[in-house]
């Protein structure tokens, strides 16, 4: 006598084999419950802007903390170091560029330039294209400085952006960028709400 399991081919399924087949999902049925579950759990795009929203505060809270930190090793301010930061980017600039890149007066840019040259971070020497021109240039102790603040990032950061593909990471650079142009406009505007305001 033949079980359930071993008809012979052709013979029709018992009803008991036939109800548990009707019950028994496919599995693109499978599929499908799976990912109706996944998307149900998932944030709604709202949800997920607002997350994002929040770590970007949450990275800014601690890049502050970090820089707060770098500053009072250095002996400097937070303006001091930001000046610092923007030479080692962009190079050699004038006190008037420096000026419009930090948003100060020229005033308030000479007094940090004086500072920063008497601890011995920065100097200023004529541009060999225009002797008239005075630009500013970080010295070599700011950069023994800065190698052993940021020295040790290299290998830190490496692993962390192996995990990354490269069409992720433009992905990443892309998103700064473009936050980097939205924080320019809402600063632009705070600076014209103060001026209004007569601050």
């Amino acid at each position: 006598m033949s079980t359930p399991s071993s008809q012979p081919p052709g013979e029709a399924p018992s009803r008991a084999e036939a109800a548990s087949r009707a019950e028994a999902p496919s599995q693109a049925e499978a599929v499908s419950r799976a990912e109706a579950v996944s998307r149900a759990e998932a944030p709604s795009r709202a949800e997920l802007i607002g997350m994002l929203t929040a770590e970007v505060r949450e990275q800014q809270i601690a890049y502050d903390r970090f820089h707060d930190a770098v500053a009072d090793y250095l002996g400097l301010n937070r303006s001091d170091l930001r000046c610092l930061d923007i030479l080692d980017l962009a190079g050699r600039q004038t006190a008037g560029e420096l000026a419009t890149r930090m948003g100060m007066s020229t005033g308030a840019i000479t007094a940090m330039l004086d500072r920063l040259e008497k601890t011995g971070y920065v100097r200023r020497l004529r541009d060999p294209g225009d002797r008239r021109r005075v630009l500013v240039e970080p010295t070599e102790l700011a950069g023994e400085r800065g190698r052993e603040i940021y020295g040790p990032f290299g290998e830190q950061v490496e692993p962390m952006f192996a995990r990354f593909t490269d069409a992720q990471l433009a992905l990443v650079r892309n998103f700064l960028r473009m936050g980097n142009a939205f924080y320019e406009l809402q600063t632009s505007r705070i600076e014209q709400l103060a001026r209004r305001a007569g601050r």
